[in-house]
């Protein structure tokens, strides 16, 4: 029998165990990592939203009548002087981004031409306000943002109240809500955000519906069976090309009648070509589902799942995926779901090592809203907007 030099060495399934369990640490970590004033400030207000929007947009309207756009210039930051900087504070100081700062920190801020720091501040919660990064910087998108008329923005805040009139959401009941311009969800129990994080959500030519459902089931380490359309249009050239590379992968061809599998081959993709199989790509750590999906019963196939391209998530626009909803820390969510039948954090990190597929059923099924909102108000009465990533307030404005 070999041996090696090192001090100490652990049997297989011991070295499972302490994956596990790192894992776990490593998810109570992340658990406790997000910004309390990020999640308040996405906060949706389930009590009179629809009401609060439309006050919103009546102050915007009043707004309206001695808007002055700023004037045409490149790109404003802390340690300008121009009648821009005047400008700039003005429009800002009308929208409630600019307040000063107290008492001796506000010296060095006297120069009204001068970019100080308390106009900084005001810059970066405009642009919390208007999902862009909060550097302090007027660049180009900022500049975008802020020329924006005032009655634009009305219409844009009633047309998202009726939107929000259509949803109501139980007031204390727990439920999932996706808002998909914002690339976020919200798990809301009694009233009040719990969990939120990150999603990446439909490309503009596959877009993610707006829907309601409940969130059924959890499935650790899921197979996937491609869909005829990422199938015609992607991986059957994949595999036609290389094979071998598809079939390391872990995609196998099954039957759509008897749901045999079988290797990939020349035959086998032309039944698939002629709509008698697809691909199924088999469950493990390459898995292009990830470690986690959450089953939501709806006509679109549309489900939330985990995803190998955690890069995405440092992004700010996250518009990447087929239509279903790619999520930041899906072991968080899995978590949150199931701790009230017994499962620790320390169980959901087993349950995503290895190969074994689990389908786990949740008890009382929260419901879960997919919804578009490019504009709310949070928890502290400061609108928000957002880009309106499919159109739909210029298409329609019938989004829910």
């Amino acid at each position: 029998m070999a041996h090696n030099h090192a001090s100490y060495s652990v049997s297989p399934r011991v070295g499972r165990w302490l994956a596990a369990l790192l894992a776990a640490l490593v998810s109570v970590a992340l658990s406790h990592a997000g910004s309390d004033a990020a999640t308040e400030e996405r906060a949706l207000d389930p009590a009179g939203a629809g009401a609060q929007l439309r006050s919103m947009a009546a102050h915007y309207r009043e707004l309206a009548k001695d808007w002055q756009p700023l004037s045409e210039g490149g790109t404003l930051q802390a340690g300008d002087r121009s009648e821009r900087v005047v400008q700039l504070r003005r429009l800002l100081e009308r929208y409630g981004d600019f307040r000063g700062l107290p008492g001796p920190l506000s010296a060095g801020n006297g120069d009204p031409l001068r970019f100080g720091s308390a106009l900084q501040r005001a810059v970066e919660n405009f642009q919390r306000r208007h999902g862009l990064e909060a550097n302090g910087i007027v660049g180009a998108e900022t500049l975008m943002a802020l020329a924006v008329p005032p009655a634009e923005r009305a219409r844009q805040l009633e047309l998202n109240a009726a939107r929000w009139d259509k949803l109501s959401p139980p007031g204390k009941e727990r439920y999932v809500l996706v808002n998909v311009p914002d690339y976020r969800l919200q798990l809301v129990e009694d009233g009040a955000v719990t969990l939120s994080m990150k999603t990446v959500v439909g490309k503009t030519s596959s877009r993610t519906p707006t829907l309601r459902s409940r969130i059924t089931n959890i499935v650790f380490n899921p197979t996937w069976t491609v869909p005829r359309s990422i199938l015609l249009t992607e991986l059957l050239p994949k595999a036609r090309n290389n094979p071998e590379a598809m079939h390391r992968r872990g995609y196998r061809l099954v039957n759509y009648g008897g749901g045999d599998v079988f290797p990939i081959s020349e035959d086998g993709l032309s039944r698939a070509a002629e709509g008698d199989a697809t691909l199924r790509q088999v469950s493990g750590p390459g898995n292009s589902l990830g470690r986690v999906k959450f089953v939501i019963p709806n006509r679109q196939a549309i489900f939330l799942h985990d995803t190998q391209a955690q890069s995405l998530f440092g992004l700010r626009e996250r518009a990447f995926s087929h239509g279903c909803i790619r999520l930041e820390r899906p072991e968080e969510l899995a978590y949150a779901l199931l701790h009230r039948q017994g499962w620790d954090r320390t169980r959901i990190a087993q349950a995503t090592t290895g190969d074994e597929t689990l389908n786990i059923k949740v008890d009382r099924p929260p419901r879960l809203y997919i919804t578009y909102f490019t504009a709310w108000v949070d928890s502290a009465g400061r609108p928000h907007f957002r880009r309106d990533i499919y159109h739909h307030d210029t298409e329609s404005g019938t989004a829910e």
